[in-house]
Formats: C-alpha cells, structure tokens, sequence
C-alpha cells in the first residue's frame, strides 16, 4: 500500500475528534485501548506474572509532563527515549502527523510492575483508568456514579505512586472532588462501621493524596479497633495491598501510639491496686471499719479486673506464660471498665470503692480516644506528620518520666492556640506526654 493510501485508512479507522475517552468499542482488539486518538506511542504493560499484556495507545507528551518515572524513561537518560525519538523523527518524514500513523507502525515502550494493588481478575482496566488521568481524561465509570468506589480510587493511587505521578494524580482527584462526594456519600455511615480494609483504603489514600481529614479520622480509627495485621496469627502477605503495609512509617507509628494507650489504661488497674495494697489508709471516713472497707475494696476491686480478664495473678517465682497484649477495640475495654459496680462494706461506705474514683479518670481517657468527641490527637495529623515528624511522632519522642493531671491546663492552652490557627503541635505533644509517660501520678486533683 502506497504511503497516501496509508495516510487514509489511517484516518478513516480513527476519525479526527477532541480529546476525549473512548466508549464505543473502537479498540480493535480485547488487550487493546484506545486512550488517545492521536497518541504517537504505544504502552506495553504486563501483568506481574507476566502472562497477559496490554496495548495503550497513548501521547507521550502527557506521560511526560504527568509522571517523572515516564519524564525520565521516555527522556534522554534511557535507550527507551531514544529510540522513541528516533521512530518519531522516521513517522514525520512519512506522515503529516504522528497522530495518522497506522497502529502497527507507532514505536512501542513495555513496561510492568503496576504497583501493590489489591488481586484483580486483570489490569487491563486500572491501568486504562490512570492513563486517562494523565491525559486530563474522565476514568471509565458508570454514568450514575458521581465518583468512583474507595477501592478502585486505592489501586489507581497505587499505580501512580509506582510511577511517580502522585502529584499530577492527586490534583486530578481533588479537583473533581472525588474524596468530598465519598464523604458526603457516607455521611450516615460512620468511621466506625467501616471494615479494617476499607478504613486503611481511605487513610492510604489520605496519605498518598494529602487529604488531612481522612488521614487523622481513619488513624485514629484504626488505632481504637486494632488491626488483624498487628496480631499474632497475622502472616504478613509480599503480595498484598500496599495499605495492608501503610507507607511513611505510619503503620509502625500506629503499632507504638496503640501500646501507648494500652499502657496508659493499664496503668490505672496498677494505680488502684497499688494504693490499696500500699498500706496507707484510703478510706477517708474515720469509721472503725475504715481498715476493713480498704481490705474489701481491694478484694473487690481484683475480683472484679480479673472476672473482665484484664488482670492476671501471676507468680514471680516461675511464670511459664508469655505477655499479650489486649487486641480487642479499646471503646469497648473502656466500657467494661465503666461497668464497676459500688461495692461498699456497709451502709457508712457509700462512695469508698472503685467506681467513684475511675469513672473521672476513664473520662479523661475517653475524651481523646471517642470518635464522638471533637479531639482526634491520637489519630495521625497530616500536617505536622509532614512537616514537624521529628517532633510530633509519638515513635521518635523521649518518654517524660512523669505525667500529672496537672497538665492538663497546659492542654488548654494548647487548644486556644490552636483554635487561633497556630501550629497545633503544641497541643498534640500535650496529649502524647500523658499516653507515652513512663509513670502518671492519677491521684493529682482525685476528689473522694
């Protein structure tokens, strides 16, 4: 066939259009998708496998100017770039444009590795979908849908951090407002609700597209509930889903700032046994049954933690069980808590037991770890775990010796400095300093 005629059945098999998706089946084969008209480069991607392999067509300019990984492989530095010029140099001596050329003529690049997205029956359409974000184009969803599922949003950030366009992809998303219309959309389901993946969907996808809101609420969703993956009988999967694995050391920050708060509510059983084992009388009324009243709060008090199974008596002598740590959600263990009955000895001991001394201290945990409430210190903020990691991160901090709630008036203040609209880090590392402490005087400000 002679080069005009070339020319025409080039233009008649992709008809000169604007830019936009294709979705009338013009792909002239099952692993092929016709993602720009006038591409001047096919895009081979495999499969990690290595078994099936899809054909893109594709303008090389918008993988360019859209991912750094295509910036540099389709650039000067690799042999990729350089037989793709010389072929586009060859296609305009034969052609008025690259963009007429026959599909069979166009020069190839291969690719593989998509990324740690979730097991899907194939790539062909995810990698379809981020294309068209680098072409400026809508993904291929239903008409009805005003943004796509929270999973498919996760494998296509996925996919554009393995080819380093998060950037590009991230204010693709944003400007559609694609993570405000999921959120409107769910309104009625809380954080709560959700499963763990879906809760490690929404806050890797916080993480990877610099959205605060998802990433402090599904943080400290997590944290509460607990994770299948930080428990024993998880086996770590290499091929699972990169939010099964957080990135930027959040999910080991997670792990820390959980024992801290396990730690933290474990500490007041130790108080309280302590104080009633320390000899010194606790019982305030001057009865003569005052000694009693301490012996039977403390038989009580033990039966009762041991009866939740929060205690444990154990010998010092020879102790054949290994430590656990409670993987259950800590709501639900501060509940149990709450459930102390009051014990008194007689009718003169009304308020001399447990329930009247912890129930203010359980609020006071509570106050930091309730989805309910409007603090959410605990969960991860986005912005100073960008910018002020070194001294935010619960992790990377030196423990304070000692923690009283006396300090909570610094809090305060680092409240109203953070309703101002200065750096909230201040009130963030008060919060840290009471759930990281080596110790923490509870009786400070204790009332009887």
């Amino acid at each position: 066939m002679r080069k005009k005629e070339l020319c025409t059945a080039a233009i008649r098999s992709f008809p000169e259009s604007t830019e936009q998706e294709d979705s009338s089946d013009d792909d002239l084969r099952p692993d092929f998708t016709l993602v720009s008209r006038t591409g001047d480069m096919i895009l081979e991607v495999s499969d990690e496998s290595g078994k099936e392999t899809f054909y893109y067509r594709v303008k090389s300019s918008c993988l360019r100017d859209a991912s750094a990984y295509f910036a540099n492989l389709l650039g000067h530095k690799f042999s990729e770039g350089a037989k793709l010029a010389a072929a586009h140099a060859n296609l305009g001596r034969l052609y008025p444009s690259i963009g007429v050329a026959p599909l069979d003529e166009l020069p190839r690049v291969a690719v593989s590795d998509i990324g740690r997205i979730s097991k899907v029956s194939t790539i062909k359409n995810i990698m379809a979908d981020f294309l068209r974000v680098l072409h400026g184009l809508d993904l291929h969803a239903p008409s009805h849908s005003l943004s796509p599922p929270v999973q498919n949003l996760a494998n296509l950030a996925i996919v554009a951090d393995r080819f380093n366009a998060l950037p590009f992809f991230s204010r693709y998303i944003h400007r559609r407002g694609f993570l405000q219309t999921t959120d409107g959309r769910a309104r009625v389901k809380t954080a709560a609700n959700l499963s763990e993946e879906k809760v490690r969907q929404k806050l890797m996808l916080g993480l990877l597209l610099d959205y605060g809101p998802w990433v402090t609420t599904y943080s400290k969703r997590l944290l509460i509930s607990g994770s299948l993956r930080w428990r024993d009988q998880w086996m770590d999967d290499p091929n699972g889903a990169l939010w099964w694995d957080l990135p930027f050391g959040v999910e080991d920050e997670l792990i820390y700032r959980r024992e801290c708060v396990l730690e933290t509510i474990n500490s007041l059983q130790s108080h309280f046994t302590k104080l009633y084992t320390s000899g010194e009388r606790q019982c305030k009324l001057g009865y003569d049954s005052s000694s009693q009243c301490d012996s039977f709060q403390l038989g009580e008090m033990v039966r009762f933690f041991t009866r939740l199974g929060t205690i444990r008596l154990r010998s010092t002598i020879y102790d054949v069980e290994s430590p656990e740590h409670y993987n259950g959600d800590i709501d639900r263990l501060i509940d149990t808590f709450r459930q102390c009955p009051s014990y008194q000895i007689n009718g003169h001991h009304a308020h001399c037991g447990l329930r009247s001394r912890i129930l203010p201290l359980l609020d006071l945990i509570q106050n930091q770890l309730s989805l309910d409430t409007g603090s959410l210190d605990i969960g991860i903020c986005a912005d100073c775990w960008q910018h002020h990691r070194a001294e935010y991160a619960w992790s990377e901090a030196k423990r304070p010796l000692m923690w009283n709630r006396s300090r909570l008036t610094g809090v305060r203040r680092g409240l109203q400095q953070g309703q101002q609209g200065n750096c909230c880090l201040a009130r963030h590392i008060n919060i840290r300093e009471m759930f990281t402490a080596v110790e923490r005087d509870w009786t400070a400000k204790e009332a009887y």
